[in-house]
């Protein structure tokens, strides 16, 4: 997992933290995108696929990170001429390519179990030292998002383990998939200061 690198408070431009804003928007967007999928996707075969448990907890995570995706959108900048939906993209670097390698994980339970142990934790990572980093003048409004974020994306994360732990089908891990979803936070450099240990 990655080491929280924090550094005392600086201040953040607009432009830099409509970038910030708008990367965090679409990364809540895809696990919206990519949990609503596991949520609802027939197995193909007996036995394959997630178990109900999961099934629930997938569908839970997508509406509650829809719903952060929303408040993020809430949060980008009002300037003339700029095109707010435009700052929505991915940012810079090999996270893209990572969530598209999640997606096309060849049995769901080998994403789910990526989410949990590598997206969610690289996520809770970032919006940790961004909270740790952030001036309450400039960013009071983006720190408010970043607590209740900080705190579902812990429980999450507890439950998502709990579930994959006690599935009956078991968990199909994929070290890798998890090592190239870590790597593309770290080099994701619009995201605040987080190292790979």
């Amino acid at each position: 997992m990655p080491e929280v690198d924090v550094a005392p408070g600086a201040w953040r431009g607009i432009d830099e933290l409509a970038e910030l804003i708008g990367a965090y928007c679409w990364v809540e967007n895809r696990i919206f995108e990519l949990s609503g999928v596991w949520a609802t996707a027939a197995s193909s075969s007996p036995g394959s696929g997630l178990p109900p448990a999961l099934r629930v907890w997938c569908a839970g995570l997508s509406r509650r990170h829809g719903l952060l995706a929303a408040r993020w959108a809430e949060r980008l900048p009002v300037r003339a001429g700029v095109d707010r939906a435009a700052l929505v993209c991915a940012p810079a670097g090999p996270l893209g390519g990572a969530l598209l390698a999640l997606a096309a994980a060849p049995d769901a339970r080998v994403g789910v179990g990526a989410m949990v142990e590598a997206v969610l934790p690289c996520l809770q990572d970032v919006y940790e030292v961004h909270g740790q980093t952030a001036t309450p003048v400039s960013e009071g409004s983006v720190l408010e998002v970043l607590a209740g974020a900080h705190r579902d994306l812990a429980a999450e994360i507890s439950g998502g383990r709990t579930l994959l732990e006690g599935s009956a089908n078991g968990l199909t891990r994929d070290a890798a998939l998890g090592l190239l979803v870590e790597r593309a936070f770290v080099e994701t450099h619009v995201f605040p200061a987080v190292h790979a240990s």
